[in-house]
């Protein structure tokens, strides 16, 4: 694990603003000996959790239990094999893991509800932005009418959609149907990072000092390993959200995001970002965002989030 510590290259934004680089010439390995974990993959993000801590988390929550038990990243492949079950005739829903169906498939961005909606799914995609061609909204339309009233689509409040009605059995086939028109709905929910927010009129904003679309992206791809999942960030300690915002106004809300990032030009004119973290918004808490003295590059924005 490396994580920048110290000071980046030299220069400084007209704000007194740190510049953080992904070339940072200061980087400090971090290194914990790993344990032997059952369950784990070995490129799990759980095997770089110290003994110690591993641990705590197995005596704590039910959650923290749960993911010491088995990777939710594990999901990507079983939900494959649950649904060729299912349409096999061996199994029907009721007769999966319970930690699994209701747990750990929101590592493949599947929600079980099982009072509301027994035996079938909401699915929250990754739309970075909220950047949709008329492909993809086919493709949802297409998708969720083989449900009938079942099936309908949601856009959140993290410019993001969501399509409900999905049952075990076409689950693989929602994930490799989204592949192949340029998104999926993996690491969408439990403690992974949410969808990417930037400025709902990105391109267009007459006021605009940076278009996010294209950052949005960058990002979103490193979460989740360019739509194949990212096993080193699958183990949060709880979800995880992160804005870009592309104009003064900040339609984005850094101040309400893990991560915000604002743009500013440096003292050479250099447009990039100041880096805010620790905003949040919930029905039980609020907490705005600590500017952190720092200022990033548009093209080490990604590295500055991973830290």
């Amino acid at each position: 694990m490396i994580g920048f510590v110290g000071q980046a290259p030299a220069g400084h934004s007209g704000h007194g603003k740190r510049v953080v680089s992904g070339r940072c010439r200061s980087i400090r390995k971090v290194s914990m000996e790993p344990v032997e974990k059952i369950g784990v993959s070995e490129v799990s993000g759980l095997n770089s959790i110290p003994e110690e801590i591993w641990e705590r988390a197995l005596g704590g929550s039910k959650f923290e239990k749960i993911k010491a038990a088995k990777d939710g990243s594990e999901m990507w492949k079983e939900i494959y094999t649950y649904a060729e079950k299912v349409r096999n005739g061996e199994i029907t829903y009721e007769d999966i893991d319970s930690d699994d169906l209701n747990i750990r498939y929101k590592w493949a961005g599947l929600f079980h509800r099982p009072k509301a909606t027994p035996g079938r799914f909401m699915s929250r995609l990754k739309v970075p932005n909220g950047i949709l061609n008329s492909e993809q909204l086919r493709f949802f339309g297409e998708f969720i009418a083989r449900y009938g009233d079942h099936g309908c689509g949601d856009i959140t409040t993290r410019m993001n959609i969501q399509l409900r009605g999905i049952v075990v059995e076409d689950a693989g086939d929602l994930v490799d149907g989204l592949n192949a028109v340029g998104l999926t709905n993996i690491q969408s929910g439990m403690d992974n990072v949410r969808n990417l927010v930037g400025s709902p009129i990105a391109g267009i904003d007459p006021h605009e000092m940076f278009d996010t679309r294209q950052i949005c992206k960058d990002i979103d791809n490193f979460i989740t390993g360019d739509r194949k999942g990212n096993k080193e960030i699958t183990n949060l300690p709880r979800k995880f959200n992160i804005c870009v915002s592309g104009s003064r106004d900040d339609f984005a809300h850094t101040h309400i995001n893990d991560i915000g990032l604002k743009p500013m030009k440096n003292e050479d004119g250099v447009m990039g970002f100041n880096v805010d973290i620790g905003g949040d918004f919930s029905s039980k808490r609020g907490a705005p965002s600590i500017p952190m003295d720092v200022w990033g590059h548009p093209d080490d924005v990604v590295a500055v989030c991973k830290g």
